[in-house]
């Protein structure tokens, strides 16, 4: 997951030509104008400015979201901007009734809150990439600039063919111009790291599942994609991704599907709270020695507790650096975070929140005012901000540019080991 450039005018930053037409701020604005959802959006205060995150805060989400929201909080919160003092709020946007993972009514009501705070100057978040494609348009509409450090679905910034739905992104912007960026890479390229890696260990069968998600869906489509490319066989359904139910309470008939079909490797898109514990332990039931791939929606130890033996020999990709090949200022923060936390590595999307809320801090005190729309322009504009997660520019769509894909497999214990690097390509 990474972070693009914008244009060298801040005025000009919002303008945007998407992969799906020209769109421009406002609407009926001129191009490089104010749009009218951005006018007269300075805030009441005159002494605090406020800045939300909208995060899973329980479950299985709360090994990355608890360092996200430490991060955020350490470089945002109580800082001062000019005359104004950043008071963070930190929202939780999952729920009980869904076992602890996002849930879309929460999401829409975080948003709604922090549009309706008028001192409200920016908002940090997501985590899941379906709950973006819901708060989006809310923001959009009250002119909040939004900063994800973890959503990789292209479709909210960019036209993946064969990826992203019709209408995207577009359809996440009403007001017709762009008011979100993020800090990581999309999943056409970790996807299509996947699969040059998993050519290189001489797979040419898949089987690709997702778990009917956003944020699955565009990953395992996005692999099997990647995997076609380079000279493999896509067995799963209409050569392409195939969901599995979430829901289910057993997975060997598909296990014995997958098998019979003639799959040397499955590839995995998902996030954990789709009951990956028991499909990883069917799958391995049915086929021990078969590779299994899957991506970051699944990189966290609570995963692992839920698979146990059967997540071994799993390869797994993150979309961006991950926190142990940072290097610069990004390994000494690593290092001190470490020795913070008793010798306990960092999870691997802790370093993006420290990054996504830089973004926002730089555009805050650039802007120097409490006016969301300057905040807007000079968050979009990032170019060459140093971060702990290096050096972020954001393009016209408002993703970052460069980076890489960081490889790993998991041996015998938690955490993975490290493989290698990717540099990070689209498809």
């Amino acid at each position: 997951m990474r972070l693009t450039k914008l244009g060298a005018l801040a005025t000009a930053a919002v303008v945007v030509l998407s992969a799906c037409g020209t769109t421009t701020p406002g609407g009926s604005a001129a191009a490089g104008g104010q749009p009218d959802a951005c006018k007269n959006k300075k805030g009441s205060s005159a002494t605090e400015i406020h800045i939300y995150s909208s995060l899973p805060r329980q479950g299985t989400n709360t090994e990355q979201t608890n360092t996200l929201v430490e991060q955020i909080k350490s470089v945002v919160d109580g800082k001062k901007v000019g005359n104004f003092t950043i008071k963070y709020f930190d929202l939780d946007d999952s729920s009980a009734a869904n076992n602890g993972d996002w849930d879309g009514t929460v999401e829409q009501a975080n948003a709604n809150k922090a549009a309706a705070d008028p001192d409200t100057m920016a908002y940090i978040g997501t985590y899941n990439s379906g709950a973006a494609k819901l708060a989006i348009p809310i923001l959009n509409a009250a002119c909040i600039v939004m900063v994800t450090p973890a959503n990789t679905y292209p479709g909210l910034t960019k036209v993946v063919a064969g990826v992203t739905k019709p209408g995207e992104p577009d359809t996440y912007y009403p007001k017709g111009y762009r008011n979100y960026a993020r800090v990581v890479g999309t999943d056409d390229a970790q996807g299509n790291a996947g699969a040059e890696w998993a050519k290189s260990l001489g797979k040419t069968k898949a089987y690709v599942l997702d778990d009917s998600q956003v944020y699955g869906q565009g990953l395992a489509r996005s692999f099997a994609l990647g995997f076609t490319k380079v000279g493999g066989q896509v067995l799963s359904a209409n050569g392409t991704s195939e969901s599995f139910d979430a829901k289910a309470t057993d997975y060997s008939a598909l296990a014995q599907k997958i098998k019979a079909a003639g799959a040397d490797m499955i590839y995995i898109g998902s996030i954990t709270g789709q009951n990956t514990g028991k499909l990883w332990k069917d799958i391995r039931s049915a086929m021990p020695d078969i590779t299994i791939m899957s991506g970051d929606g699944v990189y966290e130890k609570s995963w692992y507790d839920g698979v146990g033996s059967a997540g071994n020999g799993t390869y797994l990709t993150f979309g961006a650096i991950g926190p142990d090949q940072l290097t610069g200022d990004g390994k000494t923060w690593y290092e001190k975070y470490k020795a913070d936390h008793g010798g306990t590595s960092p999870a691997v999307y802790t370093a993006y929140g420290n990054a996504a809320a830089t973004v926002v801090f730089a555009a805050l005190t650039k802007a120097g005012t409490n006016d969301r729309y300057e905040v807007l322009k000079n968050v979009m504009a990032t170019k060459d901000l140093a971060t702990v997660a290096g050096p972020i520019t954001l393009d016209a769509n408002g993703d970052v540019t460069g980076g890489g894909i960081t490889a790993y497999q998991v041996e015998t214990s938690w955490p993975p080991a490290f493989k290698q690097l990717f540099a990070s390509k689209g498809l």
